[in-house]
């Protein structure tokens, strides 16, 4: 199985304007063969950000959705007009507590060449009942367990746009040792985890598009 992490920074007063445009694909994408799921997150560490992470079965699902026209078509009008910055990192998942769908037999290998963290972990938290988890961000983390793991590059705790409740750490590991040495803890007050960890193949942004699969102009900060 394949995870597409796309985190987008619209400018000023569009967010909206981007949320409208992926409700323009919805029925798009969810007519691709090889698509699983997608749901979308707005940081709750960085003001602005947006995070939308979709689920493939595989590779070829994504080449599928790539090659979409009006995809394609929104694509650039996010990046010309909608989108002060983004980063996209495509990989494969390798560790999955909760997999809903049958992982293909095939094993992607390769690792980004750019960005420093080989491997993102994605932690989906679900709540119990009216528990309101974003009371005690700043102490989730560590009751967690992220902050005693090691080679940690960054993260960023996410909420739900979909799901009331629901918050999603995104973590980056220097490879994948260190991602597994990352357990997420049991918390009070939480009804469900899912943890994926996935190996990246694919890092690139709005200024840097070395690993990028499609030819867009550079643009300078």
């Amino acid at each position: 199985m394949f995870s597409v992490i796309f985190e987008v920074h619209p400018h000023a007063h569009r967010k909206d304007e981007y949320l409208a445009l992926g409700k323009q694909l919805k029925p798009i994408l969810e007519s691709i063969d090889g698509f699983i799921d997608n749901e979308r997150f707005e940081s709750r560490l960085r003001p602005g950000w947006v995070l939308s992470h979709s689920s493939w079965r595989d590779e070829k699902s994504l080449v599928r959705w790539r090659a979409q026209g009006e995809h394609h078509v929104v694509q650039r009008k996010g990046r010309d007009e909608v989108f002060e910055d983004y980063h996209l990192r495509i990989g494969e998942v390798i560790h999955d507590t909760a997999p809903q769908e049958r992982s293909s037999d095939g094993r992607r290998l390769d690792e980004t060449e750019t960005g420093i963290a080989k491997v993102a972990s994605f932690t989906e938290i679900t709540p119990e009942g009216d528990v309101d988890l974003t009371e005690r961000l700043g102490e989730l983390a560590q009751q967690i367990g992220l902050t005693s793991a090691s080679d940690l590059v960054e993260h960023d705790l996410f909420a739900s746009l979909y799901t009331p409740g629901k918050l999603a750490l995104l973590a980056s590991w220097r490879d994948v040792e260190a991602a597994e040495t990352f357990v997420p803890k049991p918390i009070a007050g939480v009804k469900a985890m899912r943890h994926r960890t996935v190996r990246i193949i694919r890092d690139y942004g709005r200024f840097d598009r070395r690993e990028a699969p499609q030819y867009h102009p550079p643009v300078s900060r």
